[in-house]
């Protein structure tokens, strides 16, 4: 009788992870050559522009090799999904961001690797999370502090008006990102601390009070900025975390009557949400000018079809701050109807498996962190792909693991690795939580919206936004990759 390796002995869930961590590093390492043999005919001939991307590959497998490995030893039986979907789209976005622009990608693969450290820290961390939950107050308070700290010190790396980052000399970070986290690692520490919600009967209103205060002084804060896409990400994903605590409809008619009022106030006090608004509900009344950025998107994604213009093709960098808040559009220009649906997928089951794991915990601490994380990487895409597709406002905020941008990018790094931590199948059990199912369908019917309207541009109204005359592509010389 042989005798069983350590390989025969390790959980299915690695070996699959490990294939699929495959599957993604042919994709994302394929795409690199295919861009760079791109770059290579467009600068008619080999140079160290058409070399850079080739940076990023090796990059992307040493972090895939030494996650693995080493969740293979802390974290055993994690969920194995979690991590090939959030290298796939961070290694996609690699490839997005070198196409667009060498600076963008030499960046955004530095902080990838900052924030491959950061998760590596954050899954070898114990389980009970005593660190953010002991001093909750103390992280909370230190978030607010920094992003209160940009009304002084204030920031913007492009140079427009919205100075919403700290920092010199290169290296900025834009701390309402991590207030994100630190907001739901305090509401899940405090909402633990109360009695079970059965327990509390009909005094859940004393209990919310507290959280309301915080909520309001956070997206005040965020107000005052002019953030008020964060703003409002904060509180839908404040609403749904409260409703996950308590299971009562009165939490998501208040958080709805709040997000109502900020749009009400937003459009009477604030130019840049006037703007906004009438770029959404008439985006071709100024095609040259208020809605020239959405207009462009819109073609981009008629432009893509159904199949794409092809790795590194098309003309994306037409669209202002592509690399932000419209990643999504030049992606669906490369890769079509097809790649489109199969990102808004692959956000779908990150978020489906966090969902999952805060259902199966049996912690309610952990429950709760899980789920808030899941809801805000769901939401933060929804809210952006939205507003690329004209479903909702433009918002100025970024789409998880794709767009450029070091600080979103480490944010949600950890919290992808706390996900990966409470999915932990060593802690969890086979329970159901009703309000966590309901939230999780309402995202499930945010995705399939948004796939449709997605179809709907790209198929439907294609032909006719391609025919328009502020479709540039028309007069352009095609070309694999353009300068910015």
């Amino acid at each position: 009788m042989s005798i069983p390796t350590s390989a025969d002995l390790r959980p299915p869930s690695q070996a699959r992870e490990a294939n699929l961590l495959l599957l993604a590093g042919v994709f994302v390492i394929v795409n690199l050559a295919v861009l760079m043999i791109g770059l290579g005919q467009a600068a008619d001939g080999p140079s160290s522009r058409t070399w850079a991307p080739a940076l990023a590959a090796p990059a992307w497998a040493a972090v895939a090799w030494i996650l693995h490995r080493r969740l293979n030893r802390v974290r055993p039986r994690r969920d194995p999904l979690i991590l090939p979907v959030v290298l796939l789209l961070s290694g996609w976005g690699l490839v997005l961001n070198w196409r667009l622009s060498p600076e963008y990608g030499a960046r955004q693969t530095a902080w990838f690797l900052v924030s491959a450290a950061l998760m590596l820290a954050v899954v070898q961390a114990p389980r009970d999370l005593l660190w953010l939950r002991r001093y909750r107050i103390l992280w909370l308070a230190l978030g607010l502090a920094l992003t209160g700290a940009t009304l002084a010190f204030g920031t913007n790396p492009s140079g427009g008006e919205a100075r919403l980052w700290l920092g010199c000399c290169g290296m900025y970070m834009q701390p309402s990102e991590p207030l994100r986290l630190l907001l739901v690692a305090y509401f899940a520490s405090y909402l633990s601390d109360r009695p079970a919600p059965e327990q509390r009967g009909a005094r859940w209103l004393p209990v919310l009070a507290p959280l309301v205060v915080v909520g309001i002084a956070a997206v005040g804060l965020l107000a005052v900025q002019r953030d008020l896409g964060a703003g409002s990400l904060f509180l839908g994903i404040l609403t749904l975390l409260l409703y996950v605590a308590f299971d009562r409809w009165e939490v998501l008619a208040l958080g709805g009557g709040l997000v109502t009022a900020g749009a009400v106030a937003g459009q009477l006090l604030s130019p840049v949400v006037q703007s906004r608004l009438a770029g959404w509900l008439h985006p071709f009344a100024d095609p040259s000018g208020a809605s020239y950025q959405i207009l462009q998107s819109l073609i981009a994604l008629a432009h893509g079809g159904l199949l794409g213009a092809g790795p590194g093709q098309g003309v994306p960098t037409f669209i202002p701050a592509v690399h932000t808040d419209f990643i999504f559009s030049a992606l669906v220009e490369e890769w079509g109807l097809v790649g489109g649906l199969a990102a808004i997928g692959l956000y779908a089951i990150v978020v489906s498996r966090g969902l999952r794991a805060a259902s199966r915990s049996r912690d309610t601490y952990t429950s709760l962190l899980a789920a808030g994380l899941s809801v805000a990487l769901g939401l933060q895409a929804l809210i952006i792909l939205g507003g690329t597709l004209l479903v909702l406002p433009l918002t100025g905020i970024t789409l998880p693991f794709l767009s450029y941008g070091g600080s979103s990018l480490t944010t949600s790094f950890v919290a992808a690795g706390l996900l990966l931590l409470v999915s932990d199948a060593r802690a969890l059990s086979g329970g159901q939580d009703r309000p966590l199912d309901r939230v999780h369908l309402g995202l499930l019917a945010g995705w399939t919206c948004m796939a449709l309207v997605l179809g709907w541009w790209a198929l439907v109204r294609g032909p006719d936004l391609l025919q328009r005359p502020e479709n540039p592509r028309a007069i352009s010389t095609p070309a694999s990759v353009q300068e910015p």
